[in-house]
């Protein structure tokens, strides 16, 4: 009976998702078009494969978008180059291969984070029910989550935390973009894991 009402509950909300525009969606949409009119100021930083800084752009006004001039599809439509373009003021970096982080109005944790993560979860959910629901809760208003960011090779490059945490896909190969408390995060060429803060306390 309570498996009913959980497959009840989880189908309701799926189709509920489906009827109203989610709000970590809203808030992703808006941060990509901040970025498209330069009203987004962001930290850009890149990484060798030791996890060691290269290099770090401040500005007032960034959009990172994929190089059209590199990025020929091939016949399944498919980008065939991971050449992005970072525009800031009037200037532009052009930049493939290591990793690339920029962030805006968040704190890098990197420093007082440790470097190793061990959880120990005996808590028992039924596994399909789990899964949708973890999905609607980041299309919808996102978790409470820790994101440790590693470069290529797995050295420990950044920690990110927030109150409500969001993933969402990029248009650019080998990236990925993050809501995090209603500010951006985008991670190119790097290795990611996103933990529950909840289970990180335990």
């Amino acid at each position: 009976m309570k498996l009913r009402k959980k497959l009840g509950m989880i189908f309701g909300i799926g189709i509920l998702a489906l009827t109203l525009s989610s709000c970590s969606n809203i808030a992703n949409w808006e941060l990509s078009m901040r970025s498209k009119i330069g009203a987004l100021p962001l930290t850009v930083s890149t990484y060798d494969s030791n996890g060691q800084k290269i290099d770090q752009i401040k500005a007032k006004s960034v959009n990172i978008h994929t190089d059209k001039k590199m990025s020929q599809k091939d016949d399944k439509g498919n980008e065939g180059s991971s050449v992005i373009d970072v525009d800031y003021g009037h200037n532009r970096m052009i930049h493939v291969g290591s990793t690339l982080i920029a962030y805006e109005g968040l704190k890098n944790y990197q420093d007082v984070f440790s470097k190793h993560t061990n959880i120990n979860d005996q808590n028992h959910a039924v596994p399909i029910l789990n899964t949708m629901y973890q999905n609607f809760k980041n299309d919808w208003s996102g978790d409470s989550k820790v994101v440790m960011i590693r470069s290529q090779l797995g050295m420990p490059v950044a920690v990110f935390a927030g109150k409500k945490v969001s993933i969402h896909k990029s248009d650019m190969k080998k990236s990925t973009q993050f809501v995090i408390d209603g500010h951006r995060l985008f991670v190119y060429r790097a290795d990611y894991t996103v933990y529950p803060v909840a289970s990180l306390k335990k």
